[in-house]
This record gives C-alpha cells, sequence and structure tokens, in this order.
C-alpha cells in the first residue's frame, strides 16, 4: 500500500480591511460628488436691479410667493398671522434687518401692503433681495 501524505490545510478568515476601504472609500464619493445646499421653502422669481449690496446673514427672511404665499425663515404663515409673527422676531431686537424676497409677477400692491405690515410690527430695516444685473 502506497502511503498519501495529506497536508491539513486551515481556512483562513476572510479579511475585514478591504471591504472598510471599500466602504470609506464610498463614504467619502458620496460626500464629494454630492452637494448640500438649504433650498427654498418656496421657490421665486427674483427681479433683476443693476446695482445693490450684500448683506450678512442673521436677518430675518420673508419670501413672497406668486400666489401670495408667505414664508417667514422657512415657515408657511397665514396673512392675518403675519404681523404678529414679525413681532415675536423683533421682539429680541428691534433694529434686526428684514430681507424681503417677491415673485417678479406678485403684484406690486400685494407687496407695499406686506412692507406696510412689517412697519406697523415695528420693522424700520428693510432690504429688497434680488438678482444681479
Amino acid at each position: 500500500m502506497v502511503d498519501i501524505v495529506r497536508y491539513r490545510t486551515t481556512l483562513r478568515e476572510p479579511s475585514l480591511i478591504p471591504m472598510i476601504n471599500v466602504v470609506l472609500l464610498l463614504l467619502v464619493f458620496f460626500l464629494v460628488a454630492g452637494s448640500i445646499e438649504k433650498f427654498e421653502a418656496l421657490s421665486v422669481d427674483l427681479p433683476v436691479a443693476k446695482n445693490g449690496k450684500m448683506l450678512s446673514d442673521g436677518q430675518i427672511v420673508v419670501i413672497l410667493g406668486a400666489q401670495r404665499e408667505i414664508v417667514v425663515n422657512d415657515d408657511f404663515i397665514t396673512a392675518p398671522d403675519f404681523r404678529q409673527t414679525i413681532m415675536d422676531h423683533l421682539k429680541e431686537n428691534p433694529r434686526k434687518i428684514i430681507s424681503l424676497k417677491a415673485d417678479e409677477t406678485l403684484p406690486a400692491t400685494f407687496m407695499i401692503s406686506i412692507m406696510n405690515q412689517i412697519k406697523e410690527a415695528g420693522g424700520t430695516n428693510i432690504s429688497l433681495i434680488t438678482t444681479p444685473f
């Protein structure tokens, strides 16, 4: 009889390091490829202005939509509650800048009534946001 020598092979456990590398590479790829931007609660077509200046953040942003929707700092507000909402935002700092974004197709009379309500609520610094020319 012939003796056949058999070697006992040990099973190697799979290494997790290549899988971790792939997962981290995918994570970095999606972080770089995907841009995280703040989107507006209401999209508006801004009018064009020939000149103006950029303001710093920290102001109250009022967005007026084409269908007379009102958004204050990303919260939809009804027309009767608008004045009180502005008063609440101005309690801590009455000199806070109120930036007004209005759709270019919005009637001017509605925008003027909103500006009058801001004035009645105690707002004195109103800034109109436009698209640069």
